[in-house]
């Protein structure tokens, strides 16, 4: 597992030793970030603020960090995760531009944060049912910017209900995998 893309490109990423922890391939995370930047969506990582849920190694957030992005808040309730992506990110001098913080959002505690985010990530272990997990903590915590976009990868067999402010651009399919791309749509009436 590397960085694939701009300025920390071709730094070795850890993972864990972990085989319940399934990391996103690098194949898989080459074809997300050409969907966002290079696809219809057409999405430019440059000063934005990035959330990366289930963030495992860092992975995906260190991808957007290294390809622009002003900022990164990486998320996970595991420890072990928590320690290797910290060190991911002083591997890859990008301790500056993260937080780092341990955190299970099925849990019904209030998440403060100072910082909307314009992009979401989020690679929750499969077939766990964590979507609408995923859909409620970004809404009742307020965590997304007018028109931001949240990526989520999953199981292709499983079976994604969409909530009612997102609207999802794209799908694809790699492998096992599946990856939705959604927008945050406000709703007028509320």
């Amino acid at each position: 597992m590397r960085v694939i893309s701009g300025f920390v490109k071709g730094k070795k990423l850890l993972s864990s030793k972990d085989k319940t922890i399934r990391p996103t391939t690098d194949k898989v995370k080459m074809a997300i970030f050409n969907v966002l930047e290079h696809g219809k969506i057409n999405f430019s990582l440059n000063n934005t603020n990035i959330l990366d849920l289930f963030s495992g190694s860092g992975s995906l957030g260190i991808e957007s960090l290294s390809r622009g992005a002003a900022h990164c808040l990486f998320i996970d309730r595991s420890k072990e995760s928590h320690a290797i992506c910290l060190k991911n990110l002083e591997n890859c001098n990008l301790l500056e531009k993260a937080q780092n913080i341990i955190f299970d959002i099925s849990q019904k505690k209030k998440f403060l944060s100072k910082k909307k985010f314009d992009l979401i990530i989020a690679d929750p272990p499969y077939n766990k049912d964590y979507i609408k997990n995923i859909f409620g903590f970004i809404t009742k915590n307020n965590l997304i910017v007018k028109n931001g976009l949240v990526v989520i990868e999953e199981d292709k067999k499983a079976i994604i209900e969409v909530e009612e402010n997102f609207e999802l651009l794209d799908k694809r399919i790699y492998g096992s995998s599946q990856v939705l791309f959604f927008q945050y749509r406000l709703d007028p009436l509320k």
